[in-house]
């Protein structure tokens, strides 16, 4: 069912009431700044209108004078536009949140980017402890958070060359420069191959420092780098594998030979260091790991014979993954609202329909992404269709009736598998067939078995108690549908608590029971739940946050990274129902 947020009475001095909620879970009461929906929506506004007046040249006019006008206090300044801003923007989000102050959201910035200098490091903590490395470490990051940058494009980006159209500043610097058709151009994928358009060569940046900030001041595995080099961690046995994350796997291997390269990274890293690796996925990570470990052992894909994992892979980390797939994506390319989608924040309040974000932007930009066709929901109604949410979409408005006949409500109802359908009948023939080319059973949870590996350890982390859209409600206005209301479950904010958590718990058909998915039950399977326990002043959540990105900078959960990496063993945690389901 749908959870609340209330609002509180109090909070700091500072702060005027509608910045300050509280959040209720357990018994316990949680003070924080608006909701978690409302934060992260605020996030990518907040730093655009921050560097836009630091960057904003002055009236040519006026230039000379303002070389010797020393009368300027930035952060008074930076605070007065930013009102302005989010005046704005409020009232384009439809938000009733009088009396702000950016004063609050830049004080909650900085906060956010102290997070884990008021207080010891995670890493310090663990060395204090008697914490050394142990294994090697590869890292396989989620969706969006891997930067990409051209190399070659068409005449409207040729002063682009290796600049990022995704991550880091310059992605603001290309989408300002830029036409919005021409960065949308060059972001999308051929709607017919999922590969390259014609004339446009976009590639993920290399290296540790592409993961590490989206954005700077905007971390996201920086704060594990850290902590994992205060015990004894450096670039020699830390690895990361960054990825387009605009297209699946195997489309992923055939382009980049990525699957390759990952089997060539473990067997060179355990040749160098006498060791097998830790895996360490976030997100959509996690996917692509475990198609990794199908692939790599098959003769089909890279050869490496039965026990290959075994061999060479000793840990795995799976943080926040989509293991049984994601609703929102199906929302997505139906109707184009992304609304703090898997994909990228929710642009919508901020960004006319004119814009290369606008919805039928975005849903054409999702429709060439072959990536989402490895998270669509798994299971079908028997994973999908348990009460109260057995229809994962319901159609309702003036020209519902196109769709089908109304319900008591007064709505088409749609099951899950009927739901993906509808998808692809209006994405068109074209995102059908590329999106189920090259379909194979790897990756996919209920059907692929895990390797055989009696020496692998698995480890599932992840944010429990954030309200995380389960199933809709759209209105059809003609030839669009719109979502006009959403049902929530449990979850980290992104996925829900059925798809994060019940392969790795003790439910009949999850890894831990079901000797065909994982063969002879072998691989020992540990579950630990975070609840979400928002900091009053940062806008990302703080050190307790169990949210679906901002997880990583959760200081429990590095440690326990750790502690996985020092070769310790960690307990069962689980604080929501996910034991009690049953599928």
């Amino acid at each position: 069912g749908k959870r609340g947020t209330a609002r509180a009475k109090a909070g700091p001095w500072w702060a005027p009431g509608w910045l300050v909620g509280t959040w209720a879970q357990g018994g316990h009461e949680h003070v924080q700044l608006v909701s978690n929906r409302t934060r992260r929506k605020l996030v990518l506004p907040c730093l655009v209108v921050f560097v836009a007046v630091l960057l904003a040249p002055p009236p040519p006019e006026k230039f000379i004078d303002s070389l010797f006008d020393f009368d300027f206090d930035p952060i008074e300044e930076i605070s007065k536009v930013g009102d302005t801003f989010v005046t704005q923007w409020k009232e384009l989000a439809n938000l009733e949140v009088p009396n702000f102050s950016f004063d609050a959201i830049y004080y909650s910035l900085m906060n956010d980017s102290a997070i884990l200098t008021e207080s010891k490091r995670p890493g310090l903590e663990q060395w204090e402890k008697g914490l050394r490395k142990e294994f090697p470490i590869v890292i396989v990051p989620g969706a969006t958070t891997t930067g990409l940058e051209i190399w070659r494009g068409k005449p409207c980006a040729k002063a682009y060359f290796k600049q990022r159209l995704w991550g880091t500043m310059s992605m603001f610097s290309s989408l300002a420069g830029m036409e919005s058709s021409c960065w949308l151009e060059h972001m999308s994928m051929n709607h017919t191959t999922g590969l390259d358009p014609e004339g446009i060569t976009v590639r993920p940046a290399e290296g540790l420092s592409n993961v590490e900030y989206f954005m700077p001041g905007f971390g996201i595995w920086a704060q594990i780098v850290e902590s994992l080099a205060d015990v004894g961690y450096d670039n020699s046995d830390l690895y990361v594998h960054p990825y387009d994350w605009r297209m699946d796997a195997s489309r992923l291997q055939r382009r980049d030979g990525l699957l390759t390269r990952m089997k060539h990274t473990f067997e060179s890293s355990f040749e160098v260091h006498g060791k097998p690796a830790c895996v360490l996925t976030h997100s959509y990570g996690d996917t692509l790991a475990r198609y990794f470990m199908s692939w790599v052992e098959s003769p089909a894909g890279g050869k490496g014979g039965k026990g290959w994992v075994d061999k060479y892979i000793h840990r795995y980390v799976n943080i926040g993954g989509p293991v049984l797939g994601v609703p929102k994506v199906i929302a997505a390319m139906t109707s184009g609202d992304t609304s703090e989608s898997i994909w990228l924040p929710d642009f919508k309040s901020i960004l006319s329909e004119r814009s290369v974000l606008s919805k039928n932007g975005r849903a054409h930009w999702f429709r060439s992404m072959s990536s989402g066709s490895l998270m669509l929901p798994q299971g079908g109604e028997e994973v999908w269709g348990s009460a109260p949410h057995k229809t994962l979409m319901c159609i309702g408005g003036k020209d519902a009736d196109k769709y089908g006949e109304p319900n008591a409500e007064g709505c088409v109802p749609f099951t899950t598998t009927e739901s993906i359908d509808l998808m692809y009948n209006r994405s068109g023939q074209e995102t059908r067939q590329m999106w189920g080319a090259d379909k194979t059973t790897w990756g996919q949870a209920l059907l692929e078995p895990l390797p055989r590996s009696p020496n692998l350890k698995m480890y599932c982390l992840y944010g429990v108690g954030v309200e995380t859209e389960r199933a809709y409600r759209l209105e059809a206005k003609g030839e669009d549908l719109e979502i006009s209301s959403v049902e929530w479950s449990d979850g980290d904010g992104t996925v829900p608590l059925v798809s994060l958590g019940y392969m790795c718990s003790k439910g009949k058909r999850g890894w831990r029971k079901n000797a065909r998915l994982n063969p002879g039950l072998k691989i020992a399977v540990t579950s630990r739940e975070y609840r979400h326990q928002p900091a009053a002043l940062s806008l990302r959540g703080g050190p307790r946050t169990g949210d679906h990105v901002n997880i990583l900078l959760n200081t429990e959960l590095i440690g326990d990274i750790i502690a996985i990496a020092a070769g310790r063993d960690l307990e069962d945690r689980v604080i929501s129902d996910i034991n009690a389901v049953e599928l």
